[in-house]
């Protein structure tokens, strides 16, 4: 803890802080414990380990529990973590990705960064080749490499980014905080070898290395305009000017910001000679008419009658003021508003041709090189705006096809000379740059500024751009749906200024919409927890983050003791499969098979209708507030993929006393027998023994009842139904359903099967009244759960006439059809399951599939394909027990199959033959002609009788239906003669050598 190293040892213990924490621990004088350290006390109370410290000392023992990483082996194939820096901490990428050209990086080799497993393999030949016991080597002096200039007027960033601090720090309580965040650790599945955000000079970031479609989503705002603090705004059209953009795009310094105090720094030639060119495209910037060219590429449909005088009102560069489609006031409460404006986006040919208009008059000639270089641009920024909700391009792609040597600029000194390799590579670095900036800066601060880009519910993962002029009474009416239905309740001024005085950290909100074909679906993104976005660091929302997460790992565990608080309820294709094939197996074991009836419901917005009183209650029954005490560690899981990757994932397991794994070594063997883990490396983190179940209710009341939401500048309390955006809502509102079954429906299942995924119910039962009972009352609705059916999305497979549910009457499939739901398709008398393709209508392929065209794109296709088809090839659609293979039936058990196969054959065979006969007459009535249909059908058939004839055992169902039907009679004698001569079976010799 002295030394301030991270140490898997001295995970859960600090410095002392004056006075508080209470004692020192044994034989120490300034040490701490704030949580238990299971591997602590197995080291302290080992017979193992105390007879290595007699046999090897103290100072060799010391030196390995401090300076290496030490595991003991658990079997079968895992191991844990004693000591030593945490393994997930160590693999870090094998480089920093540095800015392109800047030092340490090969400009135009694009090359990825090497495996973490080069890169142990490199720093242990180089710890071998040292000697044991020297004093650290002395700092190098920079090697000379092809980099370009930058070299000689930034800082390079310190290497400690990588090696921690050079000076030990204390672990004091202020550290204990930030390590107990950090031991929160990333997302399932972080990829070590991906590369980090680099820090340019002094901290500062440099600019994205591959422009993403995240960068420009979800930007809401009133007015069409340009940032005023946007960089080109920012600057003058001045040399002064000019250089700071050099300085920027080239170099990574911070964004210049009037007022704020600038380093000056001595440019390399090649930036100097830049500055003219750099200066006239400020002035471009500076005189460039964005909001005509919006007016004239994306045109409103309605135009607003105000929108002349608007004209002049407004002056500055890329100001447009907001365009709304004024409506008559009766127009206002028209619910066909929605509808048109949903329908006035913007297509991705006209805001290319707008982003087009601004780049041709922004970027000099000069800058271009020439025409190749700007139509090849051109051509990635109508690719880039394409591009899917989870897409980038790399810089790969943005060089691809570029000339270098147009640009003159990029010279090093004027003249016209040899190139040698590497200074093509450095300007082909600084091009990069540029190209880079262009794109993920540039045109993201045009989309960013003039359109509201999102994706939508029915078009997977296409992006659609709204002007804001368009999105934002769109939003109006969204957001004044929305406070109807969930009752939001205005915070006034006061009680905000009252909880930001007592400094309440509460979880709050962001809305957005997403369009659906008829209105807008509100989601409510619960990541932006109070301040976390701005104040990351912030201890108190890193504190309250880790609650919820505990919340949530102990729900699933009482959920994992209690199946029965879930009642129908699926979380996933799996549960579905397991409830299916012991259904399908208990029905077709009766004899004979019983009719079923199928109902399928929707439930009207199941989160926002919950009843707030009635989910406490709910809750309340599954943690048992004074009651439980659960014990929670947090661990890590490091391990290598097929692929040669590292990934790590950091997760929590919950226990109680009664089935608590003390040590670490019982916890890895419990982990290898109840799930997957394999040939991995776990390292504990944190381990609590008192989290008490009444403190996790009160942050649940609070999360519920004080749950915050931020629209256009006002806090909002919501009083009915959770957030849609928490890692809470579906399993509460799984809970919540789960416990109306229990009492509405207690012996549904006899003899049937109820299936619930999240909100959507499924009934399959061979009680036709106790079907009709289970319609009615979700149709009348149960309020005391917030739950009612929506007829729209409801189905069933029988007659609903006299049930007297309204005016509107569900949909009503036949009997025996393919009955959908969630995605899937039922068989209603074989029972076998399909997918449900038609969320694919009218969509393209393209909108749901994106991968990186970046580096090795057929190896990145290959992976998408392979995750794709194994999320496609769930149990549920290869169960054999559930699915009869049709495929494999007997020929004896489907032979209209094959007679219909045998006679496509023939009607293909001739349709052929006259297409390569044009123009002539074959046949004619009465099986006469050239060469009528008859007789082609005459051939096939005599063809599959010679052949299935040698196999009659198999196809004997076969050969009297094709005996019966070869048209003997109805061929003239001539034309029968022929065909007979050319089947003769002596023409045919050969076939009788081919094997089956």
């Amino acid at each position: 803890c002295e030394r301030g190293a991270r140490n898997v040892l001295a995970f859960g213990f600090a410095l002392l802080d004056g006075a508080r924490g209470g004692p020192p621990l044994a034989f120490t004088s300034s040490v701490r414990s704030y949580l238990p350290n299971t591997v602590t006390e197995t080291l302290r109370g080992s017979g193992a380990w105390g007879l290595l410290l007699r046999r090897v000392g103290d100072d060799v023992l010391a030196h390995l529990l401090t300076c290496c990483a030490l595991y003991v082996l658990v079997a079968p194939s895992c191991a844990y973590q004693v000591c030593g820096p945490p393994l997930y901490d160590l693999c870090v990428p094998a480089a920093v990705a540095r800015p392109l050209g800047s030092p340490g990086h090969s400009p135009g080799t694009w090359k990825d960064l090497r495996p973490t497993r080069q890169a142990w393999k490199s720093g242990a030949r180089r710890r071998r080749r040292g000697k044991s016991g020297s004093s650290p080597p002395l700092a190098k002096r920079p090697r000379r490499s092809v980099t370009p200039e930058p070299e000689q007027g930034t800082h390079r960033p310190s290497a400690q980014a990588h090696r921690g601090d050079s000076k030990p720090h204390a672990v004091t309580p202020a550290r204990v905080a930030a390590e107990s965040a950090s031991w929160e650790g990333g997302p399932l599945g972080t990829r070590l070898t991906t590369a980090q955000p680099s820090q340019g000079p002094q901290g500062v970031p440099h600019q994205p290395a591959h422009p993403e479609t995240k960068h420009f989503l979800y930007c809401s705002g009133g007015r069409e305009r340009l940032r005023p603090s946007f960089l080109l705004s920012a600057l003058p059209p001045s040399l002064t000017g000019a250089r700071k953009l050099v300085e920027t795009v080239f170099l990574g310094s911070a964004p210049w910001r009037a007022g704020a105090s600038h380093r000056t720094r001595r440019l390399p030639a090649r930036y100097w000679r830049m500055r003219p060119l750099f200066q006239e495209l400020l002035g471009n910037h500076a005189r460039c008419p964005y909001r005509a060219l919006l007016r004239t590429h994306c045109p409103l449909r309605a135009q607003a009658p105000g929108e002349a005088s608007s004209k002049q009102a407004h002056g500055g560069v890329g100001v447009c003021p907001l365009e709304r489609p004024v409506a008559a006031p009766e127009e206002n409460t028209d619910p066909r508003r929605l509808v048109r404006l949903l329908r006035q986006h913007s297509s991705p040919w006209q805001v290319y041709t707008f982003l087009r208009a601004c780049l041709c008059r922004l970027v000099p000639p000069a800058l271009w090189g020439s025409r190749h270089n700007q139509r090849r641009f051109l051509r990635n920024v109508k690719k880039f705006i394409s591009l899917g909700k989870h897409a980038k391009l790399s810089p790969q792609e943005l060089m691809w096809k570029m000339k270098v040597q147009d640009c003159a600029w990029l010279r090093g000194s004027p003249g016209a000379h040899s190139v040698p390799a590497a200074e093509h590579r450095r300007r082909e670095g600084v091009l990069a740059r540029l190209l880079c900036w262009l794109m993920g800066t540039y045109v993201v601060e045009l989309l960013r500024s003039f359109f509201y880009v999102t994706e939508t519910t029915f078009q997977k993962n296409r992006l659609f751009f709204y002007r804001k002029s368009v999105w934002s009474p769109l939003q109006t009416l969204g957001v004044r749906q929305h406070r109807t239905s969930v009752r939001l309740r205005e915070l006034s001024a006061a009680e905000v200024r009252s909880q930001r005085e007592a400094r309440a950290t509460l979880l709050t909100s962001r809305l957005r919409f997403l369009p659906k074909p008829g209105g807008l679906r509100p989601i409510v993104n619960m990541d932006y927890v109070a301040g976390a976005r701005a104040l990351c660091r912030d201890k108190k929302i890193q504190h309250l983050t880790s609650q919820v997460k505990t919340l949530f790992s102990v729900l699933n565990y009482e959920r994992a003791r209690h199946p029965r608080l879930l009642g129908a309820s699926v979380l996933g294709m799996d549960d579905i499969h397991r409830a299916w094939h012991d259904f399908v197996l208990r029905v077709r074991a009766q004899d004979p098979a019983p009719r079923l009836y199928f109902v399928k419901v929707d439930v009207t917005g199941a989160y926002d209708a919950l009843p707030q009183d009635r989910l406490a209650e709910v809750v309340a029954n599954v943690l048992r507030p004074h009651e439980n005490t659960y014990c929670l560690r947090r661990y890590a899981v490091v391990r290598r993929t097929a692929q040669g990757h590292v990934r790590r994932s950091f997760k929590r397991h919950v226990s109680t006393f009664a089935d608590l794994p003390p040590y670490m070594r019982q916890f890895v063997e419990r982990l290898q027998e109840t799930t997957s883990l394999r040939d991995s490396v776990v390292v504990e983190q944190s381990y609590s023994l008192n989290e008490a179940s009444s403190s996790l209710f009160q942050l649940f009341l609070s999360l519920v009842y004080n749950h915050v939401i931020r629209i256009g500048g006002k806090s909002y309390i919501q009083c009915q139904g959770i957030p849609q955006g928490s890692v809470l809502s579906t399993l509460l509102c799984s809970l919540c359903y789960g416990d109306m079954e229990r009492r509405l429906f207690p012996g549904i299942q006899q003899d049937g099967l109820l299936l619930r995924l999240v909100d959507d119910f499924l009934l399959v039962t061979p009680h036709l009244k106790r079907a009709q009972a289970f319609l009615r009352t979700l149709v009348r609705g149960v309020p005391e759960y917030g739950c009612s059916a929506n007829l729209q999305k409801t189905a069933v497979n029988f007659p609903v006439e006299d049930m007297a549910l309204g005016s509107t009457a569900p949909l009503q499939l036949p009997a025996h059809c393919l009955f959908p739901w969630c995605g899937l398709l039922l068989d209603t008398q074989t029972l076998e399951v399909s997918c449900d393709y038609s969320s694919y209508a009218r969509t393209s392929i393209r909108s749901s599939l994106t991968f990186s065209q970046g580096t090795r794109p057929g190896r990145s296709l290959r992976h998408k394909l392979f995750a794709l088809l194994r999320l496609k090839c769930c149990a549920l659609f290869l169960d054999l027990q559930v699915r009869v293979p049709c495929a494999g039936l007997p020929v004896r058990k489907n032979p209209a199959f094959f007679l219909r196969v045998i006679s496509d054959t023939a009607s293909r065979c001739y349709a052929l033959l006259k297409a390569r006969n044009t123009g002539m007459s074959l046949g004619a009535k009465g099986a006469s002609g050239l060469f009528p249909s008859e007789a082609a059908r005459w051939l096939c058939l005599q063809a599959f009788l010679l052949k299935l004839a040698r196999h009659s055992g198999t196809y004997r169902c076969l050969l009297g239906a094709l005996r019966a039907g070869h048209l003997c009679r109805q061929l003239p004698r001539a034309t029968l003669a022929a065909l007979e001569a050319a089947a003769d079976p002596s023409l045919t010799a050969d076939f009788k050598t081919i094997l089956d």
